[in-house]
């Protein structure tokens, strides 16, 4: 797989996190890259994207956005996701019953990699890598791949 990258830039509101499933999953396709790896890639965009949405401070969310990039290089795919909150992101520890925080332990049990760095102008970047596969075009949706059987293996420990 070639050296690609992608930028996007949406606005801090509800609809940003479906509009960032959608790009990011259009891209993955148009790069060749293999559905249950595509699928995964998208499931973190949405984990991290929706926190961003979700936990910025009300002062910086008018005006405020939150970036995607997406690189492959080599059969590595990286994702920053860049929003003006700063701070230290914090792996929760949801209840069972609780229905959020649950994104970076999502993360954290299918990336390959993952971090955070602060961002530029106060605001953080949260990261993470992923080996994909090139794969052909998307004939259909497997609702329980990899990361999936991961992440339903975590919930059901009650993480």
């Amino acid at each position: 797989m070639r050296p690609k990258s992608q930028i996007y830039v949406w606005p801090l509101d509800e609809r940003t996190p479906r509009a960032a499933r959608r790009a990011v999953a259009g891209l993955l396709d148009r790069w060749g890259v293999a559905e249950a790896d595509a699928d995964d890639v998208v499931l973190l965009v949405s984990e991290v994207v929706t926190n961003a949405v979700r936990h910025v401070r009300r002062e910086l969310r008018d005006g405020g956005v939150v970036r995607v990039r997406v690189r492959v290089t080599g059969g590595r795919l990286r994702v920053d996701v860049t929003d003006p909150e700063p701070g230290c992101p914090r792996l929760g520890a949801a209840g069972e019953n609780d229905e959020g925080h649950r994104g970076l332990i999502v993360v954290a049990a299918c990336a390959g990699r993952w971090g955070w760095r602060p961002g530029p102008g106060g605001g953080k970047t949260v990261w993470w890598t992923q080996d994909v596969t090139r794969g052909g075009r998307r004939a259909g949706r497997r609702l329980i791949h990899g990361c999936g059987r991961a992440v339903l293996v975590l919930l059901a420990r009650g993480r």
